[in-house]
Protein backbone atom coordinates (compact mmCIF):
# COMPACT_ATOMS: atom_id res chain seq x y z
CA UNK A 1 0.00 0.00 0.00
CA UNK A 2 1.29 3.39 -0.71
CA UNK A 3 0.71 6.48 0.68
CA UNK A 4 0.43 10.03 -1.31
CA UNK A 5 2.76 12.79 0.21
CA UNK A 6 1.49 16.41 1.08
CA UNK A 7 3.26 19.21 1.62
CA UNK A 8 3.74 19.92 5.05
CA UNK A 9 0.91 22.47 6.49
CA UNK A 10 2.15 24.90 8.62
CA UNK A 11 3.48 27.84 9.35
CA UNK A 12 7.31 26.82 8.94
CA UNK A 13 9.35 27.47 5.96
CA UNK A 14 11.65 24.78 3.87
CA UNK A 15 15.27 24.46 5.77
CA UNK A 16 17.48 26.51 4.20
CA UNK A 17 15.33 29.44 3.40
CA UNK A 18 16.95 31.58 5.47
CA UNK A 19 20.72 32.39 6.41
CA UNK A 20 22.01 30.53 9.31
CA UNK A 21 22.23 33.37 12.22
CA UNK A 22 25.03 35.55 12.54
CA UNK A 23 25.28 35.37 8.58
CA UNK A 24 23.99 38.48 6.99
CA UNK A 25 22.31 38.54 3.62
CA UNK A 26 24.56 39.67 0.94
CA UNK A 27 22.99 43.47 -0.68
CA UNK A 28 22.29 43.08 -4.37
CA UNK A 29 24.90 44.85 -6.58
CA UNK A 30 22.28 45.80 -9.36
CA UNK A 31 22.73 49.61 -8.73
CA UNK A 32 26.42 49.23 -8.32
CA UNK A 33 26.79 47.25 -11.10
CA UNK A 34 23.99 50.12 -13.41
CA UNK A 35 26.22 52.73 -12.34
CA UNK A 36 29.46 51.39 -13.02
CA UNK A 37 27.92 50.56 -16.85
CA UNK A 38 25.93 53.92 -17.41
CA UNK A 39 29.59 55.54 -16.10
CA UNK A 40 31.62 53.54 -18.45
CA UNK A 41 29.19 54.23 -21.38
CA UNK A 42 29.06 57.93 -20.27
CA UNK A 43 33.04 57.84 -20.57
CA UNK A 44 32.99 56.06 -23.96
CA UNK A 45 30.49 59.27 -25.28
CA UNK A 46 33.42 61.54 -23.76
CA UNK A 47 35.90 59.68 -25.20
CA UNK A 48 34.17 59.79 -29.04
CA UNK A 49 34.00 63.73 -27.99
CA UNK A 50 37.95 63.91 -27.20
CA UNK A 51 38.53 62.06 -30.87
CA UNK A 52 36.18 64.42 -32.50
CA UNK A 53 37.75 67.87 -31.47
CA UNK A 54 41.27 66.15 -32.18
CA UNK A 55 39.64 65.56 -35.65
CA UNK A 56 38.89 69.25 -36.07
CA UNK A 57 41.52 70.58 -34.08
CA UNK A 58 43.82 68.86 -36.80
CA UNK A 59 42.84 71.59 -39.34
CA UNK A 60 42.14 74.35 -37.47
CA UNK A 61 42.84 75.74 -33.99
CA UNK A 62 39.76 77.29 -31.66
CA UNK A 63 40.39 77.99 -28.29
CA UNK A 64 36.87 76.38 -27.86
CA UNK A 65 37.73 73.47 -29.28
CA UNK A 66 40.66 72.97 -26.98
CA UNK A 67 38.72 73.59 -24.22
CA UNK A 68 35.85 71.33 -25.62
CA UNK A 69 38.77 68.28 -26.15
CA UNK A 70 40.35 69.02 -22.23
CA UNK A 71 36.85 68.70 -20.43
CA UNK A 72 35.84 66.03 -22.35
CA UNK A 73 39.19 64.32 -21.44
CA UNK A 74 38.25 64.71 -18.02
CA UNK A 75 35.13 63.38 -17.98
CA UNK A 76 36.06 60.64 -20.06
CA UNK A 77 38.66 59.71 -17.52
CA UNK A 78 37.05 60.18 -14.35
CA UNK A 79 33.80 57.84 -15.80
CA UNK A 80 35.59 55.46 -17.62
CA UNK A 81 38.12 55.40 -14.35
CA UNK A 82 35.10 55.20 -11.98
CA UNK A 83 32.97 52.55 -13.79
CA UNK A 84 36.00 50.03 -14.29
CA UNK A 85 36.44 50.64 -10.50
CA UNK A 86 32.90 49.88 -9.11
CA UNK A 87 32.43 47.28 -11.19
CA UNK A 88 35.60 45.42 -9.27
CA UNK A 89 34.01 46.44 -5.98
CA UNK A 90 36.38 49.14 -5.55
CA UNK A 91 35.16 52.24 -3.02
CA UNK A 92 37.05 54.87 -5.34
CA UNK A 93 35.23 53.97 -8.08
CA UNK A 94 31.81 55.65 -6.88
CA UNK A 95 33.68 58.77 -5.87
CA UNK A 96 35.28 58.97 -9.56
CA UNK A 97 31.96 58.20 -11.02
CA UNK A 98 29.85 60.94 -8.58
CA UNK A 99 32.83 63.31 -10.02
CA UNK A 100 32.45 62.86 -13.23
CA UNK A 101 28.57 62.71 -13.41
CA UNK A 102 28.67 65.72 -11.27
CA UNK A 103 30.78 67.86 -13.40
CA UNK A 104 29.21 66.65 -16.91
CA UNK A 105 25.53 67.94 -15.23
CA UNK A 106 27.61 70.87 -14.43
CA UNK A 107 29.54 72.03 -17.76
CA UNK A 108 25.75 71.16 -19.37
CA UNK A 109 23.66 73.44 -16.46
CA UNK A 110 26.66 76.03 -17.47
CA UNK A 111 25.89 75.89 -21.00
CA UNK A 112 22.01 76.73 -20.57
CA UNK A 113 22.71 79.42 -17.93
CA UNK A 114 25.27 81.30 -20.44
CA UNK A 115 22.28 80.58 -22.95
CA UNK A 116 19.77 82.23 -20.50
CA UNK A 117 21.74 85.21 -19.98
CA UNK A 118 22.10 85.78 -23.61
CA UNK A 119 25.62 85.17 -24.10
CA UNK A 120 26.47 84.74 -27.69
CA UNK A 121 29.53 82.26 -28.05
CA UNK A 122 30.58 78.77 -29.81
CA UNK A 123 30.29 76.48 -27.10
CA UNK A 124 31.92 72.24 -27.69
CA UNK A 125 31.27 69.76 -24.82
CA UNK A 126 30.68 66.14 -24.80
CA UNK A 127 31.50 65.91 -28.50
CA UNK A 128 28.60 68.46 -29.58
CA UNK A 129 29.80 71.41 -31.02
CA UNK A 130 26.97 74.14 -31.11
CA UNK A 131 25.95 78.12 -31.03
CA UNK A 132 23.30 78.30 -28.48
CA UNK A 133 20.37 77.48 -30.62
CA UNK A 134 21.35 73.59 -30.42
CA UNK A 135 21.20 73.55 -26.63
CA UNK A 136 18.71 70.60 -27.38
CA UNK A 137 21.29 68.05 -28.05
CA UNK A 138 23.27 68.49 -25.15
CA UNK A 139 20.14 66.55 -23.24
CA UNK A 140 22.12 63.36 -24.99
CA UNK A 141 24.86 64.22 -22.43
CA UNK A 142 22.37 65.40 -19.50
CA UNK A 143 19.85 62.60 -19.00
CA UNK A 144 22.17 59.92 -18.58
CA UNK A 145 24.52 62.26 -16.53
CA UNK A 146 21.28 62.36 -14.30
CA UNK A 147 20.92 58.50 -14.21
CA UNK A 148 24.69 57.58 -13.21
CA UNK A 149 24.83 60.22 -10.51
CA UNK A 150 21.86 58.83 -8.68
CA UNK A 151 22.77 55.29 -8.84
CA UNK A 152 26.17 55.71 -7.57
CA UNK A 153 24.52 57.71 -4.31
CA UNK A 154 21.70 55.64 -3.37
CA UNK A 155 22.63 53.64 -0.25
CA UNK A 156 22.73 50.14 -2.11
CA UNK A 157 25.62 51.08 -4.01
CA UNK A 158 27.64 51.91 -1.05
CA UNK A 159 26.35 48.88 0.55
CA UNK A 160 27.71 46.60 -2.24
CA UNK A 161 30.57 48.28 -2.17
CA UNK A 162 31.50 47.92 1.00
CA UNK A 163 30.98 44.05 1.95
CA UNK A 164 33.80 43.29 -0.70
CA UNK A 165 36.37 42.22 1.99
CA UNK A 166 33.94 40.63 4.64
CA UNK A 167 32.62 38.57 1.77
CA UNK A 168 35.91 37.08 1.41
CA UNK A 169 36.29 35.29 4.47
CA UNK A 170 34.75 32.40 5.45
CA UNK A 171 31.60 33.30 8.25
CA UNK A 172 32.69 32.38 11.75
CA UNK A 173 29.01 31.52 13.61
CA UNK A 174 30.58 32.48 16.70
CA UNK A 175 32.71 29.30 16.93
CA UNK A 176 36.25 29.32 18.71
CA UNK A 177 38.80 28.90 16.23
CA UNK A 178 40.02 25.27 15.74
CA UNK A 179 43.47 24.95 16.45
CA UNK A 180 45.68 24.06 13.59
CA UNK A 181 43.73 26.67 11.28
CA UNK A 182 44.64 30.48 10.34
CA UNK A 183 42.34 33.05 12.49
CA UNK A 184 40.38 34.42 10.93
CA UNK A 185 40.48 38.77 11.76
CA UNK A 186 37.56 40.25 13.30
CA UNK A 187 36.39 36.39 14.79
CA UNK A 188 35.02 36.43 17.74
CA UNK A 189 36.33 34.17 20.65
CA UNK A 190 33.94 33.03 23.54
CA UNK A 191 35.80 31.24 25.95
CA UNK A 192 37.95 27.58 26.09
CA UNK A 193 36.68 25.02 24.11
CA UNK A 194 36.16 21.54 26.79
CA UNK A 195 38.56 19.17 26.70
CA UNK A 196 36.58 16.16 26.15
CA UNK A 197 33.06 16.46 24.02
Amino acid sequence: MTYQQYPPQGGYPAPGAYPPPGMARQPSGATAIMAGIFAILGGLWFLAGVVSHVIELSHYVISFLVIGAVLDLVSAALLLGGGILSLVRKRAGRLLTVIGAAGAIGFVALTFLFRAIGSSFYFSYGGVMLHFGFGWLLFVVLIPAIVTLVLALIPPTGRWLAVKNAAAQPPNFGYPQQPGYPQVPGAQQQGQPPAQW
